[in-house]
């Protein structure tokens, strides 16, 4: 399962109506159904978190269905993996506005009801890459600090009545890392399990289950952090590195910039 997934139905066992957020309507309603069979309620709002006008009706229908938001999980990201000097503009802007922006504007829109309600938590799903570096991952890595720093910031803003934790993840087995990695080439994963020091990739309903503790009474002392996830991780566990940049092969004949093969 994904990650998202495996927090909704986390929350759906402890007792939490959930509603679930997709670019597509496809994507979330197998999961509000698995919600909904652990005996709560379940919303299924398709739209896309970079559109202002798409959260905006995703907080309005969820007052509407539920009349509080108690719990918001920032679980939106992703990377396109590119180095330095190859990444565009366009790319870096997008990959901060999917993985950081999304989060500070959603976080803007629900706050006040949890201000006004007079407790809540917000949970951003960060990233090992926040605090470690990786060749083709800059972009990414950036985003994800970005998002570390805007949990410890919202943490100290909405105190003392909403707190504010992120989870940064390392390798999780989710279907997009399996179909798209491991069985497109079986040394990957292989790799991933032996530079990572529990020598294993995370489970993403352990996820769930992890995220879930954060937004419960256990956790009501705990906010501003950015709790690791990670197997461990002390470097990157990625299995390969892009080479080093050459003085003759950074640009090419149109003055655009091009990497050595």
């Amino acid at each position: 399962m994904g990650i998202g997934e495996g927090v909704a139905l986390a929350l759906a066992r402890a007792g939490a109506h959930v509603v679930c957020n997709a670019r597509t309507a496809r994507d979330i309603d197998e999961t509000a159904a698995k919600v909904r069979a652990c005996g709560v309620r379940a919303l299924a709002v398709p739209g896309d978190v970079t559109v202002a006008e798409d959260l905006d009706r995703l907080v309005s229908a969820t007052i509407q269905e539920l009349g509080r938001i108690d719990i918001l999980i920032n679980n939106a990201g992703g990377t396109i993996f590119n180095g330095f000097l190859d990444i565009s503009d366009e790319e870096f802007s997008f990959i901060f506005d999917w993985n950081t922006k999304s989060a500070f504007m959603l976080s803007k829109r629900v706050a006040p009801y949890m201000i006004k309600q007079g407790s809540g938590v917000i949970i951003n799903v960060s990233s090992a890459v926040g605090h470690l570096t990786g060749r083709g991952m800059m972009a990414y890595g950036v985003a994800k600090a970005g998002l570390d720093y805007l949990t410890r910031s919202l943490a100290d803003e909405l105190a003392p009545r909403v707190r504010v934790n992120a989870i940064a993840l390392g390798s999780i087995m989710t279907p997009a890392l399996r179909a798209k990695l491991i069985e497109a080439e079986a040394s990957f994963g292989e790799t991933l399990i032996e530079k990572t020091p529990l020598r294993s990739i995370g489970d993403a309903d352990k996820v769930g289950e992890t995220v879930a503790f954060l937004c419960s009474p256990a956790a009501d002392y705990i906010t501003g952090d950015v709790l690791r996830y990670d197997g461990g991780l002390q470097d990157t566990n990625l299995p390969f590195r892009l080479p080093d940049y050459e003085p003759d092969s950074v640009f090419n004949r149109d003055n655009g910039i091009t990497r050595e093969s």
